[in-house]
Formats: structure tokens, sequence, C-alpha cells
């Protein structure tokens, strides 16, 4: 998932090189997450949490207790 955060000082990543305040990127949620916790930049769209649906399960019907027919 990307992200589109906006830095509020200056620094530099090695993938993305320099950043100076102002500066937009957008990157993986993990790498904003941690510019924004260090507070290097702040989030310019509220992040997005992708949830994959539940799997699906089949019960089975549940079994009567009690005597069979046949134990008469």
């Amino acid at each position: 998932m990307q992200v589109q955060i906006k830095f509020k000082r200056t620094g530099s990543n090695s993938v993305y090189g320099s950043f100076a305040a102002g500066d937009v990127l957008r990157c993986d949620a993990a790498l904003a997450a941690h510019y924004v916790k260090e507070g290097i930049a702040w989030y310019m769209e509220k992040p997005v949490v992708e949830v994959a649906p539940a799997p699906t399960v089949e019960v089975a019907p549940a079994q009567k207790r009690g005597r069979s027919a046949k134990a008469k």
C-alpha cells in the first residue's frame, strides 16, 4: 500500500535520496509510518488499512443426541 507524506525538515534516504521541508513523497506505509513517528513528516492523506476478507468456513450440521431407532 502506498501513502503520501510531506516532510517537515531536511534529510535523506538511501533509496529516495535527499528531501527538504515541504517535499512530498509517495512511499510504502511502513516507511511513511517511520517518518511520521520520528516527527520528520506528516501524512497528506489518511492511510487506509486494507483488511483481507475472513475465510468462509462451512459448519457441518450438529448430530442429534439420544437413542437411535435401532437401539430399541
